[in-house]
């Protein structure tokens, strides 16, 4: 009787630690942006008046401690982000503190550049694993880097494919990195940088529409999650050491009456906090056995230990 007791006890505190770890790593509380389609033109200075008079969001980064390499230090950050549309593309302005310019040169081989980077999932449904997606459920990355400008990008795909579905995509047959650049034909992403008194601005603009099969599609109406990251070059940041958010759900307002000639504005307002999962439900399935498999090895032993 006492040795099940004992194990009813192990079993349910390991439970409750498998309970609290979920509800910190597993979910994460971030807002709801609201994407408003109002006539204008969309401005493509991140120092055009017209984004002081878009509200924005401030979307908390953390050092990424999920994937290697890790940052010694855990550091938290803050980015501004603002969004308008006109229908066929979105710009996104993003500001962030940065007490350095690090910029990528010719031949320079120590420097690593400033970047930020804006991830979304290829498809609807299920949210793909948040560092850079999974084999069948790839993200999609739009990333600027200081000195080298913006490209589009996939990441989680590569070793899912065979080389005639990578020739297909406009893809290297065999894959050398989980993240890849889309073909030059889906290179559609354009944006504009300006640093000044210690702050970084970038406007990235994409289309809504989807030019390759690997590149997301942004639909007026429908929710689209987005995930941001920053990379900070004076603090040797680069690859998968990086600050970056939570999943964030936004939404592109319907256009009333969409004409070509029309080029409105959007303007982003904080929502209620929704709740997102950002780790895939098979990774907790195989740590809820793995702790039933050690509750049992150590019922053993206490049970060992009192015959």
């Amino acid at each position: 009787m006492r040795r099940v007791s004992l194990l009813a006890v192990l079993l349910a505190a390991l439970v409750g630690i498998a309970v609290s770890m979920s509800a910190v790593v597993v979910t994460a509380q971030v807002p709801e942006v609201a994407v408003k389609y109002v006539e204008g033109a969309i401005p493509l200075d991140p120092n055009s008046p017209t984004w002081a008079d878009v509200q924005g969001v401030d979307v908390q980064l953390a050092s990424q401690a999920l994937v290697y390499p890790v940052a010694p230090t855990a550091e938290s950050r803050t980015l501004l982000v603002r969004a308008l549309h006109n229908g066929t593309h979105v710009a996104f302005y993003l500001e962030w503190s940065d007490d350095t310019r690090d910029v990528a040169a010719p031949g320079v081989l120590d420097t690593f550049p400033d970047a930020v980077a804006i991830q979304f999932p290829t498809r609807l449904g299920q949210l793909p694993y948040i560092c850079m997606g999974m084999v069948d459920n790839p993200v999609n990355i739009i990333y600027w880097k200081a000195g080298v400008g913006a490209e589009n990008l996939v990441a989680g795909a590569g070793y899912g494919l065979s080389p005639e579905q990578r020739d297909a995509l406009g893809l290297a047959r065999s894959p050398v990195s989980p993240v890849e650049l889309l073909p030059p034909n889906a290179q559609v992403v354009t944006a504009v940088a300006t640093y000044a008194q210690g702050t970084w601005r970038v406007v990235m603009v994409r289309p809504t529409a989807s030019v390759h099969p690997l590149m997301a599609q942004l639909v007026p109406g429908q929710p689209i999650s987005t995930a941001f990251a920053v990379w900070d070059g004076s603090k040797g940041e680069r690859g998968g050491l990086k600050a970056t958010s939570g999943w964030i759900s936004f939404v592109l307002e319907a256009a009333a009456v969409p004409t070509p000639e029309t080029r409105p504005v959007t303007e982003t307002v904080p929502g209620p906090a929704k709740v997102v999962e950002v780790t895939p439900t098979w990774a907790w399935a195989a740590i809820g056995v793995l702790i039933a498999v050690i509750a049992l090895l150590l019922g053993l032993l206490l049970g060992r230990r009192q015959t």
